[in-house]
């Protein structure tokens, strides 16, 4: 099998599975209990959480949750806004944040959305002209999780911040950590999610970092877990797999993102010898773990399933979204009528090799001459 659509999930790692399998059956003890092995659980709790914070250079506090979806809802629901001001969001963000931005709209909120470059990056000058003294949100995501582009996350809230420092910033980091360099000091962010299941942790959880010195509204009551403001029991074995997680992906961050970045290259190479038959949509610049392109004349679910047959697997863009008929990087990327329904996207890990890229190249071309030798009769 060869799997490239790490975007979607990723495999979860030996490490991961073993340290989660010791907190499911032998410290399976709910942290909040009274008695000794539960003030143990509740010890380590503490232990993974500051794990996370200090890999990731945050002055703040991790709150963890059950996704990175429920890390952006959690973000733009429960900060502290102004009835009816204005919320800032990309034209390219994830459907967990864009539909909570379509909510918020409906609440009464001024939501405008910043237009992207063909790669799905925010353009500066347009975000610059949406800043006004009404604003008091702005969310922009780090890397795009269909094409890989990388936004200059550190430049966008320093620009809001210089503009009005009371303005809110959250960024959607679900692609980028672990795999670009996150310092959340450094960049300046107020809010920041995260996801365990895209470095080869377990689905199930995620993380929201919050700055110090802010304070977002109770997301889930009950009895008070992760600071009074995301009650319920905790998720041990899954927390404790997310820090084994991003513990690895940091240490061996630097290596592992030459080698995709070889491989990204290797693969653009590849598709661009074969003419028009494909656009590359990806930029160059952006993160090399996510390579996007459309196929000329060839529907992108076709092309899937074609390719399931050599057990090969790809995506055409978020997971989250692929039932829904909205078609966002053909939307941003201004692709023509022979490509807007071609779209692939293709995913790396540090555990992809040349040989999958080249298994998978030929087999992509093998299919495209059938498929569109059939569409145009």
């Amino acid at each position: 099998m060869i799997f490239l659509d790490n975007a979607s999930t990723t495999k979860p790692s030996k490490d991961c599975i073993n340290i989660s399998g010791f907190y499911q059956t032998e410290r399976f003890f709910n942290p909040s209990a009274p008695y000794h092995p539960s003030v143990v659980a509740a010890e380590d709790l503490s232990h993974f959480r500051d794990t996370i914070i200090k890999k990731l250079k945050g002055n703040g506090k991790i709150v963890f949750t059950s996704s990175g979806t429920e890390s952006d809802n959690f973000a733009l629901f429960c900060s502290k806004k102004r009835n009816g001001s204005r919320i800032i969001v990309s034209q390219s963000e994830h459907p967990a944040v864009a539909t909570c931005a379509n909510e918020l709209k409906n609440r009464g909120f001024d939501v405008v959305f910043c237009p992207v470059d063909a790669s799905g990056r925010v353009i500066e000058e347009e975000f610059l002209q949406l800043l006004s003294k009404d604003v008091s949100l702005v969310s922009i995501m780090h890397v795009n999780n269909e094409t890989g582009a990388q936004n200059d996350v550190k430049r966008l809230c320093a620009l809001t911040k210089n503009f009005d420092s009371n303005i809110l910033f959250h960024s959607d980091g679900v692609q980028a950590l672990g795999k670009v360099p996150v310092a959340l000091d450094d960049l300046g962010v107020d809010f920041y999610s995260m996801s365990a299941h895209k470095i080869h942790g377990l689905r199930g959880v995620g993380a929201l970092f919050i700055k110090n010195g802010l304070h977002l509204r109770t997301f889930l009551y009950g009895g008070g877990q992760e600071f009074n403001v995301r009650s319920s029991t905790e998720n041990l074995a899954g927390i404790a797999a997310f820090s084994c997680a991003v513990d690895y992906a940091i240490n061996h961050q630097k290596e592992n993102y030459e080698k995709v970045k070889d491989l990204n290259g290797y693969l653009r190479t590849a598709l661009s010898e074969q003419g028009d038959a494909y656009k590359i949509i990806s930029d160059p610049g952006g993160s090399p773990y996510i390579l996007n392109f459309a196929m000329r004349y060839v529907r992108g679910e076709v092309m899937v399933h074609s390719l399931e047959k050599y057990e090969i697997f790809v995506g055409t863009g978020s997971a989250c979204s692929s039932k829904k008929t909205d078609r966002t990087v053909a939307k941003f990327a201004n692709l023509s009528p022979e490509y807007e329904k071609g779209v692939l996207r293709v995913s790396f890990d540090e555990n992809t090799s040349k040989d999958d890229v080249d298994y998978f190249i030929n087999k992509l071309n093998l299919e495209y001459l059938a498929i569109e030798k059939y569409m145009r009769g």
